[in-house]
């Protein structure tokens, strides 16, 4: 696994070191609206850090902690809420928040069908490297969505970071030019030919949909790092070089697929932050995928819940005197206790689904998710 690069160690004083057990969360909060014939049905707080923080708060063993940098505009229509927020974002007065609008077909069954649009209709300012805290942390997370984290402030995190794990979506997004006023149609291009291509070799794990993985290209990818193919319904897929592994996903009713990757991603690094293997961790992420497409927005889970998977990585995981996230190697295969793990995330899965809220419509059909959280702090 990387180590902090300490290139141009004399030239320049060193990150001080941080909390063993911290970590970097890097991307932007969004406004996300759901549409379906030209009607909104759904408007909530999105953009990957708000998922990622969702699940790293829920589900991080209690001596880890982690920070986010994210940037919005003033327009931020999360900016109050009931409860403090956790993870206020940097505010940029000169640009509109990231939106983005998801467009679904009039014949689609639902507005959360899988056959959308999506459309980059406002984009705030990017992420620099000096807007990063200059200190080091076990673990980074770079989970842009709509071209924010430029490959400067990646290699930044790599410095930084002793190990990062990636969302392919940060990397391989695309917008065309805006001409209708309707927004920048959201495409990918292929990994290869990006400057990103030549930093996998310093990343630990690499996450992409099965959508996006044949721009990742996985069997040159997972020469440089291990790579992690989501796959819905049916898990996940993890390759390194040598070897892989497919997962085993957990049922889901399916209310609004956004945010699944994310929550996949951070319930994987949490499950390495408790001592688990790379295979074993997936478990773990895919249990938050799962947990997140049953609610519109950033999901709500039940204490109950998050109780009963506390006590089972408790119980199942490696001591954590040297976790994986923060020792010098992973582990990727999967280990002896593998298919108790899962029978046991399982029986909380249940309790999350008897559990979950079910979405909700005010009196014009519009479906509402959680009140929103996180006002914006200056940049």
């Amino acid at each position: 696994m990387p180590e902090p690069d300490d290139e141009g160690a004399g030239q320049q004083q060193q990150p001080k070191a941080g909390p063993a057990l911290e970590g970097l969360v890097v991307g932007s909060y969004c406004h996300d609206v759901l549409l379906r014939g030209g009607r909104v049905v759904g408007e909530t707080l999105g953009g990957a850090a708000a998922f990622v923080s969702n699940v790293l708060d829920a589900a991080s063993p209690p001596e880890a902690s982690f920070s986010v940098v994210s940037k919005v505009g003033p327009d931020f229509a999360y900016a109050s809420a009931p409860a403090p927020a956790r993870h206020p974002p940097l505010l940029c007065p000169a640009r509109p928040t990231t939106s983005f609008h998801a467009r679904f077909s009039d014949a689609a069954a639902s507005a959360h069908a899988p056959d959308r649009q999506l459309r980059r209709v406002h984009a705030c300012d990017p992420i620099y490297p000096e807007d990063l805290p200059d200190r080091r942390f076990a673990y980074g997370l770079a989970v842009g969505v709509a071209g924010e984290v430029l490959p400067e402030t990646l290699e930044r995190m790599i410095r930084l970071c002793r190990a990062v794990l990636v969302d392919a979506q940060a990397l391989i997004r695309a917008f065309d030019a805006e001409g209708d006023g309707s927004g920048a149609a959201v495409r990918h291009v292929a990994l290869e030919g990006t400057p990103y291509a030549g930093l996998l070799q310093r990343v630990a794990f690499l996450k992409a949909s099965s959508e996006e993985a044949p721009y990742v290209g996985v069997e040159t990818a997972r020469r440089r790092c291990c790579v992690i193919v989501t796959e819905g319904r049916d898990g996940c897929r993890l390759y390194w070089d040598g070897g892989e592994a497919r997962v085993a996903p957990f049922p889901a009713v399916q209310v609004d697929p956004t945010g699944a990757g994310d929550s996949y991603l951070a319930g994987f690094a949490a499950g390495l932050l408790w001592g688990l293997s790379a295979t074993d961790a997936a478990l773990l992420g895919n249990f938050f995928g799962a947990a997140a497409v049953s609610q519109v927005g950033v999901p709500t889970f039940h204490p109950k819940m998050l109780q009963a998977v506390k006590r089972i990585l408790e119980d199942k995981a490696m001591p954590r005197s040297s976790p994986c996230i923060n020792g010098a190697a992973f582990t990727f295969q999967r280990s002896i206790m593998h298919d108790e793990l899962h029978a046991s995330l399982e029986e909380a899965a249940r309790l999350m689904r008897d559990q979950s809220p079910p979405a909700t419509e005010n009196g014009d059909g519009i479906l509402l998710a959680q009140e929103p959280t996180s006002p914006p702090s200056g940049c």
